[in-house]
């Protein structure tokens, strides 16, 4: 049997498992009182006449002198409840004369010394309920005898490393019912193959079930190419698990690089079936789940290879409040953060801003609880530098930027970003080649023809994840505060993506970038080196957007022209350099082109004449003659239809006190609008605001335009009136429901703090 000295159990962990133990070696329910509000009782058991009351104590730091401290003013509360029995339960090893003392201190009428139950007498009863044993995997998993089993059985395969830092993550693993779903499938079937969504705990899944074949004495084999290292390794006769971590990424890698598919799922497929043929062997294997279902879409033979039968999918999209809140939890009480920090998270509940924050992640939460980190960090300013750390966590993210990641990876990063942090595989390879050639010859390194899967496989599931079918996008919102700190620190990085971008979508999301650094340093940047950025701007904007589509239609990609030229001429005003501003003249003539065979964009002509007028004071003459053309092309356009929306930002650049054409036009579009778009917009209203901002509108029309729109009106006022009706019966049904969606918070929140009152007790 084995012997437990339950340090590897939070207070929360140890109550569960005293709760668990007592129910079964009683025959009754328990109640349970979370900590913090339980006026001395953690769990109890009331039927008249009788009324026990158990309290569990840890005292993992102060040991036996804390428990002594504390339970002289816990015997007032025990007296003042005068139970029929009253047991305590602790993990504090206790001698005969150590449950004498107790008992003297609670008193011995309401205390017998048989009720003082220590880690003996819970091992002992452990030992009675194996099935209470096995269902409290981080009882066993994380207990220091199972590592010393485990270090033996690993250093044969040379993965010690590997086993302890599974087991102290094992003693903060937020327990689910994946675990013994995984074992079971594995012990039935011999192999297991973790799936799910990136983010949702496959690889600490997968390493607590190696972790746990370990300590069975299995010999572990780490692969990390492909299954010809685990087939080199086999070993019939010898119990071994292999794991395989992103076997699907890793496997059909080579495919995307131009290898063959065929041979990589053949070798996949036989080496599985040679595992499941033997007695001895398991495999353990996880995967991103679209990646999975790419790879069985692309083979016939993994889709006849049975794999969807040992397949066990994490479908946890995100942590709930009260996961994270057991995240948080685990990770203060089995930190090496002095009582004085712990408290400051305590005090005011300032713990649940942290779990409700919509940036949480579990390693925000391992960087704020680990003191190594926090050494800087006075106990005054710590509250301030998690409210900071929260706000723009890139400092968790740029010692692994800075310096575990290749060029390559850097380069993946910077075109994501480039792009705003999301975009298509095909958009992110056009735009990562540009970069990375740029980068690569600026700075002297060298490039090879993987790269770009060198670079993702570096950054994904740890920078990035996967979207969509082929995509791409960064896995938290700190990743883009992070790239947004790097290239404010180091301007230059937005000189070269600008120099090698791929697309205008790049320049304007790097000008965006520009314009919101208020130090003024990429600006600066810039401006220096506008003459290497320009050729660049100028090449990307001359690209087509209009691609030609399979049977005779067209589809438009990237900024319109009109966008284009608008920011270049913001950039021109701005950086005051003649090389940006004679992008200016091609620009337009590019617009112009296009307008031979395409409508004006009118929201964007609109904005463009807005950063014209803007620019006319500061730049060069042709600005005034390119404001002209480009309003008489918009009102040309308008005349021919448009909806209210752009009416009206069309409005707000007619001057109105000019020549009479301009308002006969802009009548004509208002004429077109009420007859061919006004009914679809009123169709299209989903609000009261969006009712509103149409009634508005038609008054603008009224009061600038001189046109009759009171049937117009009547017609969203009443529209507007049977909406509300339906509204109004939607809310209350609304209503019902957020008052329970509240009862519910609450009472999570309750929970949530009941929990961490456990961190209150046992310091120094």
């Amino acid at each position: 049997m084995s012997q437990y000295d339950f340090h590897q159990l939070s207070p929360y962990d140890l109550e569960t498992l005293t709760r668990d133990l007592l129910q079964a070696r009683w025959g009754v329910q328990l109640e349970s009182f979370k900590a913090g509000k339980d006026g001395g009782i953690d769990l109890r058991y009331a039927s008249a006449p009788a009324n026990t009351i158990v309290q569990v104590k840890h005292y993992l730091r102060t040991g036996l002198s804390g428990l002594l401290r504390d339970l002289k003013a816990e015997a007032v509360k025990v007296r003042r409840l005068a139970p029929t029995r009253y047991v305590l339960v602790t993990s504090v090893p206790l001698s005969p004369t150590n449950k004498d003392e107790i008992v003297r201190i609670i008193g011995a009428d309401l205390l017998q010394s048989s009720d003082v139950v220590g880690p003996d007498e819970l091992n002992n009863l452990l030992g009675q309920h194996p099935d209470v044993e096995g269902r409290h995997y981080k009882l066993w998993l994380a207990s220091r005898g199972v590592l010393d089993r485990v270090i033996n059985n690993a250093a044969v395969t040379r993965s010690e490393f590997k086993a302890r830092q599974v087991y102290e993550h094992a003693k903060r693993y937020v327990v689910s019912d994946a675990y013994p779903q995984a074992l079971k499938m594995l012990t039935e079937e011999r192999v297991v193959i973790i799936a799910g969504a990136p983010g949702v705990g496959k690889t600490t899944l997968a390493d607590l079930i190696l972790y746990t074949h370990l300590e069975q004495g299995y010999q572990a084999v780490l692969i990390q190419r492909d299954v010809d290292e685990g087939e080199a390794l086999f070993q019939p006769g010898m119990r071994q698990v292999f794991y395989f971590d992103d076997f699907m990424g890793v496997t059909f890698a080579g495919e995307r690089a131009g290898g063959g598919r065929g041979a990589s799922d053949r070798a996949l497929v036989n080496f599985i079936a040679m595992v499941r043929a033997t007695p001895d062997a398991r495999l353990v294997l996880t995967t991103r789940e679209h990646v999975y279902a790419q790879a069985l879409g692309r083979s016939e033979r993994l889709r006849h290879a049975g794999l969807d039968d040992v397949r066990v999918v994490l479908g946890m999209p995100s942590y709930s409040v009260m996961q994270r809140a057991r995240i948080l939890y685990n990770h203060l009480y089995f930190s090496d953060l002095p009582d004085a920090y712990r408290d400051e998270l305590l005090r005011d509940d300032f713990y649940l801003r942290i779990v409700k924050h919509k940036k949480f992640n579990p390693r925000l939460i391992e960087w704020l609880s680990a003191y190594r980190r926090l050494r800087h960090v006075s106990v005054e300013r710590y509250r301030q530098f998690i409210d900071d750390l929260l706000r723009d966590p890139s400092e968790i993210w740029r010692h692994a930027y800075d310096q575990e990641i290749t060029e390559p990876g850097r380069s993946v990063l910077l075109a994501v970003r480039s792009l705003g942090g999301k975009c298509g595989g095909p958009v992110l390879e056009r735009a990562f080649g540009e970069l990375h050639a740029y980068r690569a010859t600026r700075y002297n390194f060298s490039t090879r023809p993987d790269d770009l899967r060198t670079g993702i496989r570096e950054v994904v599931n740890s920078f990035i994840r996967p979207w969509g079918s082929q995509g791409f996008e960064v896995i938290d919102p700190s990743v883009l505060d992070l790239l947004n700190a790097v290239t404010q620190n180091a301007p230059g990085n937005v000189v070269d993506m600008i120099a090698g971008a791929a697309s205008f979508d790049q320049i304007e999301q790097l000008w965006t970038l520009a314009k919101a650094d208020f130090s003024g340093a990429i600006s600066n940047a810039l401006k220096r080196e506008a003459g290497r950025i320009a050729p660049s701007i100028a090449r990307v904007a001359n690209m087509a957007r209009r691609v030609a589509m399979k049977g005779g239609g067209a589809a438009f990609f990237g900024p319109s022209y009109e966008r284009r030229l608008a920011t270049i001429v913001e950039m021109a005003q701005r950086l005051q350099g003649p090389a940006i501003s004679a992008l200016i003249a091609p620009a337009y003539a590019r617009l112009s082109q296009e307008w031979q065979t395409e409508r004006p964009q009118i929201n964007d002509a609109v904005e463009l004449i807005r950063v014209l007028d803007a620019a006319a004071s500061s730049t060069t003459g042709e600005i005034g003659a390119v404001r002209e053309a480009v309003l008489a092309a918009t009102l040309e356009e308008a005349r021919t239809g448009c909806r209210a929306d752009e009416l009206r930002e069309l409005l707000g650049v007619v001057d109105l006190e000019r020549p009479e054409s301009e308002v006969a036009i802009a009548r004509e579009s208002f004429e077109t609008y009420q007859h061919k778009y006004f009914s679809e917009d009123l169709r299209e209203c989903r609000s009261r605001e969006q009712f509103s901002g149409l009634i508005e509108d038609l008054e603008l029309f009224r009061d600038e335009l001189g046109v009759d729109v009171d049937a117009m009106i009547e017609r969203v006022e009443q529209a507007n009136a049977e909406f509300e009706e339906h509204e109004d019966q939607y809310a209350d049904h609304m209503q019902d429901e957020w008052k329970e969606r509240y009862r519910d918070e609450r009472v999570s929140d309750r929970s949530i703090s009941d929990m961490f009152g456990s961190l209150r007790g046992d310091h120094s």
